[in-house]
């Protein structure tokens, strides 16, 4: 098994510690291979807006060169650990570029075989803010989320009794996220990800001219068949099944109603709304 962390975090700090006693603790459990990738190194620039991932592939995006690079090790990868510090109530600004990078994933999922463990650390009020945008990603992207958990290491020294409470805690949930990696279970699928699926699925049906990348995924997957119940071939519930396809009706007739449609004929690719009236 090979694990990657991918860190948006410093090599010296704190969230390094924090990880280096995950692996050394899971490796009672389980045989691995382990590796490092700040992203730091990976020297991805700030998302411009362009929205070409989203509307044309994510071949178009400016960055994309540095960004593949980090995905390519993610795909060759069999468990994927996220880990950030809290800044700010959220993640690093670091983790945060690359997140706005790689959103496109939650459009169209690729990671369906892989595990990812979401480790951060922050005070308790953080953990809400720094957890969203790591799990929303993981679970949009594709990814089976095998376990979270989170301390606060203060940037000073701490008492023995206190720092063995805090590694009481944190074993519980690696034994946990131990017995997540080894099991087998496919992924479970939440309503969330059903509703996402028929969402997009709706608006490819409405613009695939202005969503080309989403629509050429959402074919080639042979999602827009009747029988498709999500990407991949994956147990779906009934229940969500039957809200999911309801809910994609609701989406099209909403948004079909307040789009112009012989305009969204002329269009191909991004379309930005004017709100200003040309003088």
């Amino acid at each position: 098994m090979k694990i990657l962390a991918v860190m948006g975090c410093s090599k010296f700090g704190n969230t390094t510690e924090l990880v280096k006693y995950f692996f050394n603790q899971l490796s009672e459990q389980l045989e691995f291979e382990e590796e490092y990738l700040y992203l730091g190194d990976a020297e991805i620039e700030y998302c411009v807006g362009c929205h070409n991932c989203i509307f044309l592939g994510e071949k178009k995006c400016p960055h994309y060169h540095k960004v593949n690079q980090v995905e390519e090790k993610i795909l060759d990868a069999d468990v994927i650990v996220l880990a950030s510090p809290g800044y700010m109530f959220s993640v690093t600004g670091v983790m945060k570029v690359f997140l706005d990078h790689v959103a496109y994933n939650c459009h169209r999922p690729k990671y369906f075989d892989k595990k990812i463990v979401l480790i951060g650390n922050f005070t308790r009020w953080q953990e809400k803010g720094v957890f969203i945008p790591m799990e929303t990603w993981a679970s949009g992207a594709g990814f089976q989320i095998a376990g979270k958990f989170w301390t606060d290491l203060m940037p000073f020294p701490m008492t023995s009794e206190v720092l063995d409470k805090k590694k009481i805690k944190i074993n519980s949930e690696i034994v946990k996220i131990g017995k997540s990696l080894k099991s087998g279970k496919p992924r479970k699928l939440k309503f969330g990800d059903v509703a996402i699926f028929h969402s997009f699925r709706a608006l490819c049906k409405i613009a695939p001219d202005i969503l080309i990348a989403d629509n050429t995924y959402f074919a080639e997957k042979k999602a827009f068949e009747k029988s498709a119940k999500w990407y991949i071939p994956i147990k779906v519930p009934a229940l969500y099944n039957f809200l999911g396809n309801l809910m994609e009706k609701i989406v099209e007739k909403q948004v079909t109603k307040g789009t112009d449609i012989e305009k969204l004929k002329e269009i191909k690719g991004r379309y930005v709304t004017k709100l200003l009236n040309k003088k």
